[in-house]
């Protein structure tokens, strides 16, 4: 699975990480500019946050679990593809739906995720999606390639 990287909707710089440790932020979970979910914590690199103080049980070096998204369609049957990983007891498919909202384009949309920095957020309730980060969540030239340490963006 390839990185997933936000700009933040009120400052327009990346919400940066390094897919151990990133940048805390909000992010929202929005299907026709209404908020559905929402989230908050260090940016994991994959549209999610890392859960604090966890370790992931399948690797050996530290790498913490990342929230997951709940169904954002639980009315909607699940389909042939999603009743197989169903079966197979692999919540991947709720990814998969999350997916069906987010815009790959670098064009603002109603449904997708939008993200802030914690320190940008001022509490207003996004009603359109956050641009795609050309660079990947990793910085311009790559400045922050290993460091999302940031104090700006920390608290």
């Amino acid at each position: 699975m390839g990185c997933f990287s936000f700009l933040c909707k009120k400052c327009g710089k990346g919400i940066q990480s390094t897919s151990f440790s990133g940048h805390k932020c909000h992010l929202f979970l929005l299907n026709k500019g209404d908020v559905i979910q929402k989230m908050s914590g260090e940016y994991d690199s994959y549209g999610r946050v890392f859960i604090d103080d966890t370790q992931n049980p399948e690797v050996k070096h530290d790498l913490r679990i990342s929230e997951k998204w709940k169904d954002p369609f639980p009315e909607k049957p699940p389909t042939k593809h999603d009743q197989y990983f169903i079966d197979k007891g692999d919540d991947g498919w709720i990814w998969h739906r999350v997916c069906d909202l987010i815009s790959y384009g670098n064009k603002e949309s109603l449904s997708g995720i939008a993200a802030y920095h914690v320190k940008c957020y001022d509490g207003e309730i996004p009603t359109t999606a956050s641009l795609s980060d050309p660079n990947q969540g990793w910085g311009e030239d790559g400045e922050d390639f290993t460091d999302t340490s940031a104090d700006k963006y920390k608290d």
